[in-house]
């Protein structure tokens, strides 16, 4: 039985560079890997994909083919997978990996938030466990608002698509530490972070009524919101990712995902 590992995020977020990274890493462990990339409309890949959904659907000849702008032929590729779900799951059931990696399409509304990217998601896992990643770029969540505004779309991803979520601050080598610690710290202290909002804010009173209301619903939503901070580039932090990810799948009992997995 594979476990899947779905990295979603806005565009630009690092969901290649962590696919690329974190399976890297994961190989160096002995666990068995698949990647599988989802994003029909990718020119470059950071890594090479067991799974390519570009075989099936590639952005660019759909956009030829119906004239439409890259937007639109992102849409209807992502809509048409839908018909190629099933040959998808054939590919994983044949190459038997222990974990498989699913690197979602770079625009992040246009997969998680039509009814099209869930379904594809749903026909690929199937009964199997998943865990969601959602990726924060550590230098552009450089305020208290910019990061909330990246909590939210992560609570709505996590609406959208229902599974087990982990907070991910990608780039961190690209960030001061301190910058790291406080969003960690923000995110482990909402009466903190709701003054930075507040503070942020000044004297609107709309926007620090604002504030107010949305630290106290990201408190209220009961989702874990302290993050792993990673660097794809040095490897910090993927050994404590790898680490929350077995919680959740397994309880942390590495020998359930480490048996023989029949992939050469």
């Amino acid at each position: 039985m594979p476990y899947f590992i779905i990295i979603v995020g806005p565009a630009g977020s690092g969901k290649s560079y962590l696919t690329a990274a974190l399976s890297e890493w994961m190989e160096d462990q002995q666990l068995g890997v698949a990647r599988i990339n989802l994003d029909p409309a990718a020119e470059w890949l950071p890594y090479s994909p067991d799974i390519d959904v570009r075989e099936y659907v590639d952005a660019r000849k759909v956009m030829k083919e119906y004239n439409l702008g890259p937007n639109g032929a992102l849409i209807a590729s992502v809509d048409m997978l839908v018909n190629y779900s099933d040959n998808i799951r054939e590919e994983v059931e044949a190459i038997k990996p222990n974990y498989i990696i699913v690197d979602s399409p770079g625009q992040l509304e246009l997969f998680a938030f039509r009814s099209s990217g869930p379904a594809v998601l749903e026909t690929i896992i199937g009964s199997d466990k998943s865990v969601t990643l959602f990726l924060v770029d550590a230098s552009f969540a450089s305020t208290p608002s910019t990061y909330a505004s990246m909590l939210m779309l992560s609570a709505s991803v996590y609406m959208r698509l229902k599974k087990p979520q982990i907070l991910v601050l990608t780039k961190i080598d690209l960030v001061p530490r301190s910058h790291v610690e406080k969003l960690v710290t923000w995110s482990e202290n909402m009466f903190e972070f709701q003054e930075a909002l507040i503070s942020e804010a000044r004297h609107d009173i709309q926007v620090s009524m604002l504030a107010q209301n949305l630290a106290e619903m990201l408190n209220n939503l009961g989702l874990s919101w302290s993050p792993i901070p990673t660097s794809s580039r040095t490897g910090e932090g993927l050994d404590n990712l790898y680490a929350e990810v077995q919680r959740i799948l397994t309880g942390g009992e590495d020998f359930l995902t480490e048996e023989p997995s029949g992939r050469l």
